[in-house]
């Protein structure tokens, strides 16, 4: 029997959609830094578990050779999110536990936890 870890490593399409998940989050955070095009729509705090997730896919499903990229893109993940979290502080404390709490768990409403 095939492990799930084993499983994620022969697949094409989690590779593909790890990838393209984990690069989300640091083009929509380029692009409020730069253009603000994309984040006119869509608040960067609802993306925080693309690459949340993203990067946890990547370094199940992705080795060998593309360990550059994979390195790469969790660096730059981490990066956007703590930068995401740090910014949360303007709301208080309950500001990054929200944004954590979104990252890991995004369907559930929190807002009227802290509102």
């Amino acid at each position: 029997m095939e492990t799930m870890k084993s499983r994620l490593k022969g697949s094409k399409p989690v590779k593909v959609v790890s990838l393209l998940a984990s690069l989300v989050l640091p083009a929509c955070a380029l692009d409020m830094a730069t253009t603000n095009v994309v984040m006119d729509v869509v608040n960067p705090y609802y993306l925080l578990f693309l690459g949340f997730y993203g990067c946890i896919f990547l370094c199940l499903s992705w080795e060998g050779k593309w360990l550059w990229l994979k390195v790469v893109l969790v660096a730059a993940n981490a990066a956007f999110i703590s930068l995401f979290v740090f910014v949360a502080f303007m709301g208080g404390l309950g500001g990054p536990i929200l944004a954590l709490l979104q990252m890991v768990v995004p369907i559930v409403p929190w807002i009227p936890l802290f509102g």
